[in-house]
């Protein structure tokens, strides 16, 4: 029976690689009906990648509602922080792998899944949504470096059956999920250039009231952000935060946005990550 599958990958490559993994996916799920989106977060941050997928591609999901008969989506959530082999054991500990981090299935409980590489932040916003998770091996021996187009798109082809690939075992195993420092970051902008935030506190500890304003540290560079109640409820000029249509666990994602300019340039150009300081009252 033919099936329909929608294919998200979230990674860190672009470029050529997007071709390939078009390509790789194309293999793996032939004959069946594939749809695939990629979202290329070159950043190889993986609060970039775990903001992504948890914000802009389960959240635009779940706004259309709940699957329906025979819609299949997996999601390939990968970024993989590249250093030095001199700073492995500092980074990763004793029980390094060359390979890199342990590949886990997910299930979440809106019926999609996530496949990738248990790094940093990957599945950290993921934390409430699991309802089952399997630890990935590749028992072919083969060596890759290209790990999330050779074993992890692979991985989601047998699990939706569209190829039994028996070099891939998937093996029940409860996902051990890092946490992260208490702050404001800097998780992704847009080519408008409004920055969107990510934070590990409750809103009432660093958002203004609704039409105040406070002072905010983005880098090296001073914002005084007043609250408004939508993206172009500013003044010209002015530098607000605000929320717009995307969501994080079910709750609103704020932006910074400067009405009429560009934010993430007024501002330094902030990286992934950058920590967003405030004045506490």
């Amino acid at each position: 029976m033919k099936k329909y599958v929608h294919l998200v990958v979230v990674t860190d490559c672009g470029g050529s690689d997007q071709g390939r993994y078009e390509i790789a996916a194309q293999r793996c799920f032939f004959p069946h009906d594939l749809r695939l989106t990629f979202f290329a977060t070159e950043s190889m941050n993986t609060l970039h990648s775990g903001f992504t997928t948890a914000a802009h591609v389960l959240s635009t999901i779940d706004f259309f509602g709940p699957l329906q008969k025979g819609e299949q989506i997996g999601v390939l959530d990968n970024a993989a922080p590249r250093h030095g082999s001199e700073n492995g054991l500092k980074l990763r500990g004793e029980n390094r792998k060359l390979e890199g981090e342990e590949i886990y299935a997910l299930r979440l409980r809106n019926g999609i899944w996530v496949v990738g590489p248990n790094a940093g932040l990957n599945f950290f916003f993921l934390k409430g949504q699991v309802v089952g998770s399997f630890l990935v091996s590749d028992t072919s021996g083969r060596y890759t470096p290209f790990r999330s187009m050779e074993v992890m798109v692979p991985t989601l082809a047998k699990i939706f059956g569209a190829r039994e690939n028996p070099h891939l075992q998937l093996e029940p195993k409860e996902l051990p999920v890092v946490g992260t420092e208490a702050g404001v970051f800097v998780a992704d902008w847009d080519t408008h250039g409004n920055i969107y935030l990510v934070s590990t506190m409750t809103n009432e500890d660093w958002v203004p009231p609704l039409g105040e304003s406070r002072v905010f540290r983005i880098g090296n560079k001073i914002a005084r952000l007043r609250h408004v109640s939508g993206i172009f409820a500013g003044n010209t000029g002015e530098q607000t935060l605000t929320v717009g249509s995307l969501r994080l666990n079910g709750k609103p994602v704020y932006y910074i946005v400067v009405v009429g300019g560009n934010a993430h340039s007024l501002f330094g150009n902030p990286h992934v990550e950058t920590k967003v300081e405030f004045e506490r009252e």
